[in-house]
């Protein structure tokens, strides 16, 4: 405490060199009881709803093995990267595109260029997905309900470089939305009787603050006239009209 209290007045003096008090005052520290409020009252969730789906997505998971052993012509350790490579590459006879030091490398990227080589390869990276989603989210989420059956995240005011939150312990912004089981899993956050969630976002922020401060005509233009921003980017850089 008497560390922290050392600090007050340089910080303090460094915050009104800079023009930030203001910033400190009325922004950040109203914020930090909001998030505060956030955390101790966390978030409703379907306990037994995600737990159903993780056994679903091991059900699945189980049938996809059935059918990668078939496809490959024996059993193996699909989860270990040294069997999965003898398979692929030793067995099968894949052309190898990568190499570590360890070996031949079967991330997703190798994966996804053998895909039309092999049936296998195709139902390995399906399996790999579902493995993820079950392991990363469902089983995350489920050990993070607590007593009351909610989930209180940590919500990080001062991590990331460039301003935004984070949410961590676990990290409730990062549950999959582009897949359709994805979003299955973002239905087990539930919202209290009598309320709803709003989703609201803020598009371009970052290009828009840019256009505000370079005061570039093409890109305040763009935004005034409501044009795709990357679309308008790419007809300037290749001389083209946006049309194309």
């Amino acid at each position: 405490v008497q560390y922290i209290w050392s600090l007050y007045e340089p910080i303090c003096a460094k915050l009104n060199e800079t023009d930030q008090m203001k910033l400190l005052r009325e922004i950040e520290m109203p914020l930090a009881a909001v998030l505060a409020d956030m955390e101790m009252i966390g978030f409703k969730i379907d306990s037994e709803g995600i737990r159903q789906y993780g056994k679903h997505l091991d059900a699945l998971a189980e049938e996809l093995e059935s059918r990668i052993y078939f496809a490959a012509g024996g059993e193996f350790n699909i989860r270990s990267t040294k069997q999965l490579a003898e398979v692929l590459f030793e067995k099968l006879g894949l052309p190898t595109f990568k190499k570590t030091k360890s070996g031949y490398s079967t991330n997703a990227e190798v994966l996804e260029d053998l895909r039309d080589h092999h049936p296998a390869v195709g139902k390995i990276l399906q399996y790999r997905g579902l493995a993820k989603l079950k392991s990363t989210y469902c089983d995350s989420l489920v050990a993070a309900i607590e007593e009351d059956g909610r989930i209180h995240s940590t919500f990080n005011q001062t991590v990331t470089a460039t301003g935004r939150l984070s949410s961590s312990n676990p990290n409730l912004q990062n549950l999959p939305i582009r897949s359709e089981r994805g979003q299955l899993i973002r239905q087990a956050v539930i919202p209290d009787e009598g309320c709803m969630f709003l989703s609201a976002d803020y598009s371009q922020i970052e290009l828009r603050l840019m256009a505000h401060f370079s005061q570039d005509p093409h890109l305040v233009e763009a935004f005034r006239s409501g044009q795709d921003i990357h679309a308008a980017t790419a007809a300037k850089i290749f001389n083209v009209p946006i049309e194309e």
